[in-house]
């Protein structure tokens, strides 16, 4: 069973924030895919004539959160990209953040196996203390909530995930919902948080997601 110690390093920080106003280099029209590794953890397959940002922009990204939250982030994104053409209808982003002490896929599964109801309390409770900080954040930029945030612990790529689902206005277009998927994979001295968004109601943008989230294989 983990410590009340891991369990507060597994479940901090659980949000961060990724509004996609900032502009990015065009990328060229091709059909098909293309397949990333990401620091060798995380392998995941997105079309072609996608626009995968820099580090510069990701950096800028981090930088802007920052600074419409009032909230200092632990990482910037190691990978970020977005469909294309603009205005994108599906954004990826995958991070890396440290945890201390490590929590093993094995404790998680043990964890989950022993008391998966109190995992999944004790996500909500936290997402529930925290999260009204990033929603005042995003209020002063005209974007609300939208529905209820929910909590579940699924698999993704082969490892087991802690998942917060919520929903929330357009940043481009506020009759519109975006949906937001964080998937938090503790993998020993860090944990991988890969989120998902897309533009609920956009065929496109929903058969994208589900086939990029298939192609997810996390190490």
């Amino acid at each position: 069973m983990m410590t009340s110690k891991q369990e507060i390093s597994w479940f901090l920080p659980i949000f961060c924030v990724w509004l996609l106003v900032l502009g990015a280099p065009a990328a060229a029209q091709v059909n098909g895919y293309t397949t990333l590794n990401v620091k060798g953890r995380v392998q995941i397959e997105v079309p072609d004539n996608w626009t995968i940002n820099d580090a510069e922009h990701r950096k800028r990204v981090k930088e802007f959160g920052e600074k419409l939250t009032g909230i200092q982030t632990q990482h910037t994104a190691s990978l970020s990209v977005q469909s294309y053409p603009v205005p994108s209808r599906m954004f990826v982003r995958v991070s890396f953040i440290p945890q201390t002490p490590p929590i093993s896929q094995t404790e998680v599964r043990q964890e989950v196996q022993a008391n998966r109801q109190q995992v999944l309390k004790d996500l909500a409770e936290t997402w529930k203390e925290e999260s009204p900080v990033m929603w005042a954040g995003l209020a002063k930029n005209g974007i609300k909530e939208v529905g209820r945030a929910s909590v579940a612990v699924e698999p993704l790529g082969g490892q087991t995930a802690l998942v917060i689902r919520y929903g929330r206005t357009s940043s481009v277009n506020s009759s519109e919902t975006m949906k937001v998927a964080q998937y938090h994979v503790p993998l020993g001295a860090e944990k991988a948080l890969i989120t998902l968004s897309y533009i609920d109601g956009d065929q496109g943008a929903m058969a994208a997601h589900d086939r990029l989230k298939n192609s997810i294989v996390i190490r």
